[in-house]
């Protein structure tokens, strides 16, 4: 579960801001926060803020440390150090990840100089319960130095760590978590002790999961492990006029008439690496998405093709559609279904505009269903929203919101809810427009405006 988010001179974050789910005092719906006897941590966290405040870096931030851990340096990233301060370019960027990972607090951070994609130190460690560091792993690439720490017992574990270590010295492109991750098995075979390394990485790949407005989330993976009728149930509960889905099989040629060439031919080549590699007990297949349609590719026993996709019937039970005739609406449900369902236990979810293409109140039931779940399971789910009717119905927790400002410097800052101390007395949703919170709010300039409407009615 993720504990603490921090980040410094990375778009519009300048000085480090520090996301946290640590749980507040609050007695209320304690039900749903996580807790062992060192930590309490909510599982859902909602933040607001003016249009162009800074929500969305917050999510391109968790995406950039994801995509620098599983895939390297994405594109783009020389510029994305805070711009409106030109001497940031020759600092470093720095992100630091908090997690609660078998119950022990584990702590990631790495530097990068972005101007010229030079990583300059990465730390990996455990925080104890007295608030000692026992570290994992530590690299500093300026200084030349990589060393194995005092986590470890076994020697045969440090030395195979330190001999990785050091060869990874030369690469200031790649992050240590994710050289140690790929090709590596028979290492963590012969040295069970370093599979901490190994835990934390499938964090990043696996557990967690980001999505902005024009992406999809993780492309319905759920339709090959859950039950149809759970996913109908829920659907339809949630008002969407669906009462029944089933997966159809697609013929060959439709698909390869409508998909490029050269991605149809990989698709099927990963297929037959992951069948090969897999043996013929196994079933594997790779899930083809675009915003409106979805498919699934296998290899049967005999090696053929089959395609299928997913088909919706409404109030008549005979007549299916697929999901090109779905609306907007329903399309983006199916992508945010997920967060719902059993199969995401134990996963983080951070969503961009999680309100897109849903009315307010769809929008305020997915969350109100969401928090009930949440009494039973331990998904986390961080979203940015507009929709300030989660907070007039106050479903939500104080230590459950949290804000995004920006000063006049251009940076954005992190504010929780909690940080403005409001009267016990006092409902969140009056204070953001009565001038209690006032600087969450947009920050209009009246003269301008009427100076415009003048000028537009002479």
């Amino acid at each position: 579960m993720l504990i603490k988010f921090s980040i410094t001179n990375f778009l519009s974050f300048n000085d480090k801001q520090c996301f946290s789910m640590e749980a507040g005092k609050a007695r209320k719906n304690s039900k749903r926060i996580y807790r062992n006897k060192n930590i309490k941590l909510t599982k859902c966290e909602v933040i607001f803020g003016a249009n162009a405040s800074g929500k969305s870096n917050l999510v391109e931030a968790f995406q950039f440390v994801q995509d620098m851990v599983v895939d390297g340096l994405p594109r783009g990233f020389t510029n994305k150090y805070f711009r409106q301060i030109p001497a940031n370019q020759s600092i470093p960027s720095s992100f630091k990840i908090e997690l609660l990972l078998d119950n022990k607090h584990i702590v990631y951070e790495f530097s990068v100089l972005l101007k010229n994609g030079s990583i300059e130190e990465e730390h990996l460690y455990e925080l104890t319960t007295s608030n000692q560091e026992k570290s994992i792993f530590y690299r500093n690439l300026k200084s030349s130095i990589f060393e194995a720490g005092d986590y470890f017992k076994n020697k045969n574990a440090v030395e195979k760590l330190n001999m990785y270590g050091e060869d990874s010295i030369a690469d200031s492109e790649l992050l240590f978590l994710s050289i140690i991750n790929h090709g590596k098995e028979k290492m963590y075979e012969d040295n069970p002790e370093l599979k901490i390394l190994r835990k934390v990485y499938i964090w990043f790949n696996n557990l967690l999961t980001v999505s902005n407005p024009d992406s999809i989330l993780t492309g319905y993976p759920y339709f090959s492990s859950s039950n149809l009728n759970e996913i109908a149930n829920l659907l339809n509960a949630l008002g969407t006029g669906i009462s029944d889905l089933k997966i159809v099989e697609v013929p060959v040629d439709i698909i390869k008439s409508k998909v490029p060439e050269e991605l149809f031919n990989k698709v099927v080549a990963d297929l037959e690496k992951k069948s090969a590699k897999k043996g013929r007990h196994h079933s594997p297949s790779i899930m083809l998405r675009s915003y409106k349609e979805f498919y699934t590719f296998e290899l049967n026993d005999n090696d053929d093709l089959i395609i299928k996709t997913i088909e919706f019937s409404h109030e008549s039970k005979s007549v299916y559609f697929n999901l090109k005739e779905e609306s907007d609406g329903t399309a983006r449900l199916l992508d945010l279904i997920e967060i719902l369902l059993k199969v995401s236990d134990n996963r983080v979810f951070v969503i961009d505009e999680i309100d897109r293409c849903l009315h307010p109140a769809m929008t305020t039931r997915m969350i109100e269903l969401f928090l009930k779940m949440a009494e039973q399971r331990n998904t986390q789910l961080i979203i940015t929203s507009h929709e300030s009717r989660l907070l007039a119905t106050e479903i939500l927790r104080n230590d459950e919101v949290c804000f995004v400002i920006k000063n006049e410097k251009g940076e954005s800052i992190l504010n929780p809810l909690e940080k403005y101390q409001l009267r016990a007395d006092k409902k969140v949703y009056s204070a953001m427009f009565d001038g209690t919170l006032s600087d969450v709010l947009p920050n209009y300039n009246e003269e301008k405006m009427e100076f415009i409407l003048k000028k537009d009615r002479s």
